[in-house]
């Protein structure tokens, strides 16, 4: 009769670990290396350290209460069509320091002027108090808040996957109404020239916004909350893009925790701003395509 094993045997019988072979094995270990394993290594990395000269919790005061600050002056001031307005003619005024043959091309292309008020707006709340407060409040560099292109090509494939399914989207929604309502974000064009240069000042926008998102915010709260901060930034990440098309705000949602980890793990937000700048421009030149502008700037 055969000997049943012991129960000390049997518990001390090596485990035979699940094949990682296979649709169902390789998805395990797509959600293990991919998006459990970097929440760990987040917290390992900042939970509990101080943030320059100040302790974690201050630096996470300071933090929500500049974000919130800087939110309300985009909000009412920076968002504000007469300031624009205002601020645009403002510009074009201070041209005619050069003669008033600049000063009346400028007022040719006021609407430029007026989208080129808001993108510097943006880039004051987004970068400009931000990044006072980075050197002044806590004492560190900016590269510290992940300005630093580090492993920028090695990571960029992860990027470049990411705005696959996003850019076949664009295709999808290009025809749809809301889209065509709400982009190009510039439908004054005039030629190829005043397009490029709003195109050029609105990736400029995206790299304020992908510093104030996930780079300030989500460095000023890691230390006090650890990878939680991902989840903080995503909820005015998203309100922010309230008043866009649906499926652009409920993208938001993922684009902002996905973003927000990469930026944490890899401590750079280069990769975003390159996949940001990316989807924001082919949306604008999917929606003129469309609306068959391309072919008639001069």
């Amino acid at each position: 009769m055969a000997a049943h094993p012991s129960p000390s045997a049997a518990h001390n019988a090596p485990s035979v670990p699940p094949s990682s072979s296979g649709p169902s094995g390789l998805f395990k270990r797509f959600i293990d290396e991919v998006i459990v394993a970097p929440w760990g290594r987040i917290d390992a990395a900042y939970q509990g350290q101080r943030v320059g000269h100040v302790s974690a919790r201050t630096a996470a005061f300071v933090t929500v209460v500049t974000t919130c600050l800087m939110l309300v002056f985009l909000r009412f001031v920076v968002m504000d069509r007469t300031v624009q307005a205002g601020f645009a003619s403002t510009l074009c005024e201070l041209g005619g320091l050069f003669g008033s043959d600049v000063r009346t091309l400028m007022y040719q292309y006021h609407r430029l002027m007026v989208n080129c008020s808001w993108v510097l707006g943006c880039v004051f709340c987004y970068f400009v108090v931000p990044g006072v407060v980075v050197r002044v409040v806590f004492g560190m560099t900016l590269a510290d808040f992940y300005l630093k292109p580090r492993d920028y090509v090695r990571h960029l494939p992860i990027y470049g996957l990411l705005f696959l399914p996003v850019g076949l989207l664009i295709l999808v929604f290009a025809d749809s109404p809301d889209f065509a309502m709400q982009y190009p974000f510039y439908k004054d064009q005039q030629g190829w020239i005043d397009l490029l240069i709003w195109e050029a000042a609105y990736g400029v926008q995206f790299f304020a916004l992908e510093f104030f998102f996930r780079g300030f915010v989500l460095r000023g709260l890691a230390a006090e909350m650890g990878s939680m901060a991902v989840l903080t930034m995503a909820i005015p990440y998203c309100m922010i893009h309230y008043g866009k098309p649906l499926p652009e705000c409920l993208g938001s949602i993922i684009a902002g925790i996905t973003l927000g980890v990469l930026a944490m793990d890899t401590r750079s937000i280069w990769g975003g701003v390159t996949i940001h700048v990316a989807v924001a421009w082919g949306m604008d030149f999917a929606a003129l395509w469309k609306k068959g502008v391309l072919a008639h700037l001069g």
